[in-house]
C-alpha cells in the first residue's frame, strides 16, 4: 500500500474496517476478551506507522502476524514481571504466605515507590542488567546508582514489611534486615 497525504488515512480507515473484527476475534482467542482490545489497537498502530509495508494481497495475514507479535512482547513482558516479583520474594521469609499473595503484595509495593527506585529495582532484578549498566541506563554515575539501589532494596523490604504486617515469620532474614537486628 502506497498513498498520499489523504490517501493514507482513507487507506488505513478501510484497513481498519474491513479487518478490526477479525482481528479481535483472533486476539480473543489467544488473550481473552479482557485483552483483545489493547493487542487490536496495539497491532493498528503499528499498521498506521507501516502502512506502506501492509501488502494488498494479504493484509489479514499481515495484521494477525503483528497481533501475533504484540502477544508475545505482552507475554515476555508479564514473564519479567513474575520474574521480578520472585526475584524481589526470593529475599523474604515467605512462610505461609501464597505465591500469588507474594506477587500482589511486591506488585503493591513496588507501585508505591518513587518512580527512581522502582527503576532501579526493575533494571537490575526484571532486566538483569549490572548495576554499572543500569547505571548508564538511568543516566547517572555508578556509584549514585548503587546508592539508589541499595534505598530502593531497603525500602522494599520495609515496605513489604509493614504491608504483610511485619508478622516475624514473614521478616526478612538477618543477613537483609535494614535495623542491623537478626530474625
Amino acid at each position: 500500500m502506497t498513498a498520499g497525504p489523504g490517501e493514507r488515512e482513507r487507506q488505513f480507515e478501510q484497513l481498519f474496517r474491513d479487518h478490526r473484527q477479525a482481528l479481535l476475534r483472533y486476539a480473543a482467542r489467544r488473550v481473552g476478551s479482557d485483552r483483545a482490545e489493547d493487542v487490536v489497537a496495539d497491532a493498528f498502530v503499528v499498521a498506521w506507522r507501516r502502512l506502506g509495508e501492509v501488502p494488498a494481497d494479504h493484509q489479514r495475514g499481515w495484521l494477525f502476524g503483528v497481533a501475533s507479535r504484540v502477544i508475545a512482547n505482552e507475554v515476555r513482558s508479564v514473564g519479567r514481571r513474575q520474574r521480578l516479583a520472585w526475584r524481589i520474594a526470593r529475599h523474604l521469609d515467605l512462610g505461609d504466605i501464597e505465591a500469588s499473595d507474594v506477587g500482589e503484595v511486591v506488585r503493591a509495593v513496588l507501585a508505591r515507590m518513587p518512580e527512581s527506585y522502582r527503576e532501579a529495582l526493575q533494571l537490575v532484578e526484571w532486566d538483569g542488567l549490572e548495576p554499572t549498566e543500569a547505571a548508564a541506563a538511568a543516566g547517572c554515575s555508578a556509584a549514585a546508582f548503587r546508592v539508589r539501589l541499595h534505598r530502593a532494596r531497603r525500602r522494599l523490604v520495609v515496605d513489604y514489611e509493614r504491608a504483610v504486617g511485619a508478622a516475624p515469620e514473614h521478616r526478612l532474614s538477618g543477613h537483609a534486615r535494614t535495623d542491623g537486628s537478626a530474625t
